[in-house]
């Protein structure tokens, strides 16, 4: 086994217990007619019972086009996941990082922005990280 493969397989077991615990959301995207894939090592849920909600708004956070726990990404439709992939491709590198404590640090780091006055969301320094490494990898510079 090389070194790039064991290094992956090291992520995958590092993040699992979060990806096991949201394993679940397969079963109800399935059941509720959305779609199930797997892109880049990362399973893609899209459509059904999940697209709606996320659609008309969860909790705390309202609308938003796609989520990221671990190696699975939500999203409203296979559209939304194409337009956010690379933005959620930097959530799963966060969460290969830090592994199952990423929540928690996730969390801070909307405490932390709220602190100084910030929005919880669009401050918080890990969605920061997203959108500027996401918007590294835009089609104007399709070498990255």
């Amino acid at each position: 086994m090389n070194v790039m493969r064991l290094k992956q397989l090291l992520c995958y077991v590092w993040v699992s217990p979060i990806t096991l615990l949201f394993l679940p959301l397969l079963g109800v995207a399935k059941l509720s007619g959305g779609k199930v894939t797997l892109h880049t090592g990362v399973i893609e849920i899209c459509d059904g019972w999940l697209g709606r909600k996320l659609h008309h708004g969860l909790p705390l956070f309202g609308a938003v086009n796609a989520f990221t726990v671990g190696h699975i990404v939500v999203g409203v439709s296979a559209q939304h996941l194409a337009a956010s992939r690379c933005h959620e491709r930097v959530h799963v590198a966060q969460f290969e990082k830090w592994g199952c404590v990423f929540p928690l640090v996730y969390g801070l780091g909307s405490v932390y922005a709220l602190a100084r006055g910030k929005h919880a969301y669009w401050d918080n320094p890990y969605e920061c990280e997203a959108r500027a490494k996401a918007a590294e990898y835009s089609p104007v510079n399709p070498t990255k």
